[in-house]
């Protein structure tokens, strides 16, 4: 994998579909549903950024999302919820370190859908799409220390726990410790098989979809 087959892949973000779930490329017309989440307080704070003022905020963003996915540079997909089509969250990459095949992830989702197993369902299909098609030789996600529900995310999608990055991010005026936790390809090919985590099938057309989606130790 090199920058520009990288770039040709996520210039046209391919659609995954879960049991529950569409990952797509975000869309303008999504400002309304990412400003729903966006703009509280309990979602940013382990994050990056602060709360979006208002949905005009929301709409510039998503604008501007939409040059980097013509450059293939935003490695994020919409989460949305199929039985209303409402986007509730993102789940991507954040970075990829090409010359040593690896890649980070993230994701955040809206506090209305959390503890339905939303997140771990679309990072499991997030770790599929980067060792199955992209090849990720290892994926590894990071979390503010003290935001105890990411990293059980991490850990139910099969992610090792690494430890603690000591002052690791200077993060809205204070100094952060971070964790870290990690899967390799041959961790995740020998945990889980041949199983696979999505589908490019339309949503309408997609009745069949994986018996892992049963199984409560991944969405519960």
């Amino acid at each position: 994998m090199n920058k520009q087959q990288l770039a040709r892949i996520f210039a046209h973000p391919p659609e995954l579909v879960t049991q529950r779930l569409i990952l797509r490329k975000l869309q303008v017309s999504d400002y309304a549903d990412m400003y729903e989440y966006s703009r509280l307080e309990e979602v940013t704070r382990y994050l990056l950024w602060d709360p979006h003022p208002d949905e005009h905020y929301t709409l510039r963003y998503l604008d501007s999302l939409q040059v980097q996915y013509r450059n293939g540079m935003c490695y994020d997909w919409g989460v949305v919820w199929r039985e209303n089509g409402k986007l509730i969250g993102t789940c991507g990459f954040t970075s990829f370190d090409l010359p040593n095949n690896r890649a980070e992830v993230g994701y955040v989702i809206n506090p209305a859908y959390r503890g339905r197993g939303v997140a771990p369902e679309a990072l499991m299909a997030v770790l599929d799409f980067a060792f199955n098609e992209l090849k990720i030789h290892r994926v590894e996600a990071k979390y503010i220390n003290g935001n105890d529900a990411s990293r059980r995310v991490m850990e139910k999608c099969a992610m090792t726990f690494e430890g603690i990055l000591r002052g690791y991010l200077y993060v809205k005026r204070e100094y952060r410790d971070v964790g870290i936790c990690s899967i390799l390809a041959d961790e995740f090919k020998s945990k889980f098989g041949n199983t696979r985590f999505y589908s490019r099938r339309h949503p309408q057309k997609n009745s069949g979809l994986l018996n892992i989606f049963n199984k409560e130790r991944f969405f519960t």
